[in-house]
């Protein structure tokens, strides 16, 4: 009889032990941050080459597009917002499918 109540309490404080451990492991995962979803069919589109039409293309409106071509070439694609010619909103929806290659150096 004894021996049967020893026999329930390691048992007992094995199952309590096991649950305070798989209760860590849960609390130490992490979430994945969040990112912006983007379009399977988008591609990025270099500001410095690109014709007009593929700018509008992906989002920005003709008359900018056309004024984007028109201030080329950029350093960085965060120059359309610095040379004011996307605010920031319309800068953040498109940020993800534009870039602002360098010409190769002679």
């Amino acid at each position: 009889m004894l021996r049967r109540s020893i026999a329930r309490i390691v048992v007992i404080a094995i199952v309590w032990v096991g649950a305070g451990v798989a209760q860590a492991a849960v609390a130490q995962v992490k979430e994945m941050p969040k990112t912006s979803p983007t379009p399977l069919n988008a591609r990025t589109v270099d500001i410095n080459s690109a014709a007009e039409m593929d700018i509008a293309a992906i989002g920005i409106e003709r008359p900018i597009a056309k004024k984007i071509v028109e201030g080329r070439p950029y350093r960085n694609k965060r120059d359309l917002v610095t040379r004011q010619l996307l605010t920031k909103e319309q800068y953040d929806k498109v940020k993800a499918l534009i870039v602002a290659k360098q010409p190769p150096k002679k």
